[in-house]
């Protein structure tokens, strides 16, 4: 997204933006909407304009999104037409687009809506971390809100495109770091984010509310990926600053790269061998369920350390990756494998540093809140490929 954003606007000095509204009785807005689109030098994508094709109306609107660099959002009171989807055209377009493009939402403010129109505000709204979102209350207001919002884009964009193999080579740097842990294999999750720029300077990475904003986090937030009951040391080591426990470490770079140890294990699985004589002792193994539960809470907490140092959310990709280290002994094994067979399993290939990515590589940042669980099932699926392999 950064990346084809910037380079047209250097090539053509502007973006395509799509207009997404009902349009029986919002053609006032939809009018407004594009003049301050073209106010600002872009070109408008809408439906009522694209060229008589052999695709249907929808596939022709869906491929305008896609084709799209922005898509601008018009929210009011009518639903529109349901298609054979089962969603309206509106509707259909917000979903092509909320996974792959930014998305500038601007809500019609005192009129009434019905059901289908609230369930899709509320839907759109539990976004609220991917959109841009404000109110309007009539077609003046809504023009001088287009132009601040897409002109904010801009400068949010500015930076220049994202280098996704930039990004690569940065999150492989900090994995070939020596983990945190101490007694048992180490789960490390890495997330680099573009395009490149500074997001702290050398002075804020040293500023003491930071750092306790970190650690309470981390300990105590929504995500924790540290062990509240463990002392925590904090130091800066040239660009990062870095939050170490005993078995567990939070990174933060000037750059916005974060890396996050967690033990691999849970703790009880870590203390074995002392149950009663007429137990068969518990094989140590790596469970896959919490690995992925520990994937989904590193994304998690990286999403609000990013909103923490990057409010604007000038950052607007990621690439990221996840290892373990020092487990490659040990078997790979679901609850109910490890329930059904405690005390005996195949055991690793004994690599001691197994390290898996997703694809595509690259994602949009708020995958890292609306898409945490499914890729932390694909992270933790790919890691037991490799110890199974």
């Amino acid at each position: 997204m950064g990346a084809s954003v910037a380079r047209r606007s250097q090539q053509t000095g502007g973006m395509r933006i799509f207009i997404s509204s009902v349009e029986a009785g919002y053609q006032r807005y939809r009018a407004a909407a594009q003049q301050a689109v073209e106010i600002l030098g872009h070109e408008v994508i809408r439906a009522e304009d694209l060229p008589t094709s052999a695709q249907t109306p929808q596939q022709g609107c869906l491929a305008g999104v896609r084709r799209a660099d922005v898509v601008i959002l018009l929210m009011g009171q009518e639903y529109g037409e349901v298609q054979q989807s089962g969603l309206s055209a509106t509707h259909e377009e917000y979903r092509e687009a909320r996974q792959a493009k930014p998305v500038l939402v601007f809500v019609e403010s005192g009129v009434d809506r019905g059901a289908r129109q609230r369930a899709f505000l509320d839907e759109v709204e539990a976004w609220a971390t991917g959109h841009f979102r404000t109110s309007f209350a009539d077609a003046d207001q809504l023009q001088a809100r287009v132009l601040r919002a897409v002109h904010d884009y801009e400068l949010a964009v500015a930076a220049g495109p994202v280098d996704e193999a930039s990004l690569v080579e940065r999150a492989r740097d900090l994995l070939r770091e020596q983990p945190t842990g101490a007694g048992g294999p180490v789960l490390v999750a890495v997330i680099a984010p573009g395009p490149y720029q500074q997001v702290l300077r050398p002075v804020e990475l040293e500023e003491e509310a930071l750092a306790r904003d970190v650690q309470r986090e981390a300990m105590f937030g929504a995500h924790p990926v540290l062990d509240r009951l463990e002392s925590t040391q904090v130091e800066v080591r040239g660009s990062h600053l870095v939050l170490r426990q005993r078995a567990a470490a939070v990174g933060l770079s000037q750059l916005g790269d974060i890396r996050i140890d967690q033990m691999a294990r849970r703790a009880a699985d870590r203390h074995r061998g002392t149950e009663p004589p007429h137990q068969i002792p518990e094989l140590p193994s790596l469970i896959e369920e919490e690995v992925t539960d520990r994937l989904a809470a590193a994304l998690r907490f990286a999403d609000w350390l990013l909103g923490r140092v990057d409010p604007l959310r000038r950052l607007t990709d990621v690439v990221v990756f996840a290892s373990v280290v020092g487990g490659g002994y040990l078997p790979w094994r679901t609850r109910a494998e490890q329930a059904a067979n405690p005390g005996s399993g195949t055991m690793g290939r004994g690599t001691d540093n197994v390290t898996v990515g997703l694809t595509p590589t690259r994602r949009h940042r708020q995958a890292l809140v609306h898409d945490a669980d499914r890729m932390a099932e694909d992270l933790a699926a790919l890691l037991r490929r490799e110890f199974r392999r």
